[in-house]
């Protein structure tokens, strides 16, 4: 494959799956721009995600939380960064060599790894998002804290509206990737929509930085909420 047909390909407003050899990746990596993804070297598997106004959300629930936990006093939110961009290396097992680009991702201060991960699904298949699950929370050893899934079904013809969605929260728990808590629906709208939240603890969001960027008064067990 070319650069010039990779990128073609990429002006396709939908989720990709690719055949990359490894040999060819490093050459057409540059074109992949802001898109995330995950490329798996062992297999030439290149999966893409084609950035949309909806992919945009991610963003902001995970900017919103950062935004949260200052304004209710248990961090300064400059000392955690938002990667929408970044590529996360170094997986280990049978992960290693994996290249994976989050949707977006919160790092704190003086952190390699994220502690949270956001990754959205829209066209891309609800079993592709676990993988990716595993693969981040496996392949770090457990050094990312959460995965966040949010998952929209796409629209059918003549649909205006979306009329399936959840979130989902995922962790490593004894080696074990599970789910946190239970799925909470986005789409249709529960009654209990104006209540509905996620609650994350110091812990989690800080992990290693806990004691050096936590408030005065603010424990591993406190919890940051995000309402959504």
């Amino acid at each position: 494959m070319t650069p010039d047909e990779l990128s073609k390909i990429l002006l396709l407003d939908e989720y990709q799956v690719l055949g990359i050899p490894q040999e060819d990746f490093a050459r057409l990596e540059p074109h992949i721009g802001n898109r995330a993804y995950t490329y798996r070297p062992a297999t030439g598997e290149l999966r893409i995600k084609v950035p949309s106004q909806i992919h945009g959300t991610v963003s902001s629930w995970a900017s919103d939380l950062r935004q949260e936990g200052e304004v209710v006093g248990a961090f300064d939110c400059r000392d955690l960064s938002l990667i929408s961009e970044g590529s996360l290396q170094g997986f280990m097992g049978e992960y290693e060599g994996i290249i994976k680009v989050p949707d977006c991702a919160i790092v704190p201060r003086g952190r390699f790894w994220p502690t949270l991960v956001f990754e959205f699904g829209y066209t891309e298949p609800y079993e592709d998002l676990k993988a990716d699950v595993k693969l981040s929370l496996e392949g770090s050893a457990g050094k990312i804290s959460k995965i966040i899934i949010i998952k929209l079904d796409p629209l059918r013809d003549g649909e205006t509206e979306i009329q399936k969605g959840f979130v989902e929260i995922w962790h490593l728990v004894d080696g074990q990737v599970k789910k946190h808590g239970r799925r909470k629906s986005l789409f249709p709208p529960p009654r209990s929509h104006a209540e509905q939240k996620l609650e994350l603890s110091l812990r989690d969001i800080l992990r290693s930085q806990l004691d050096n960027l936590a408030n005065e008064g603010w424990g591993k067990e406190d919890t940051i909420a995000l309402h959504f």
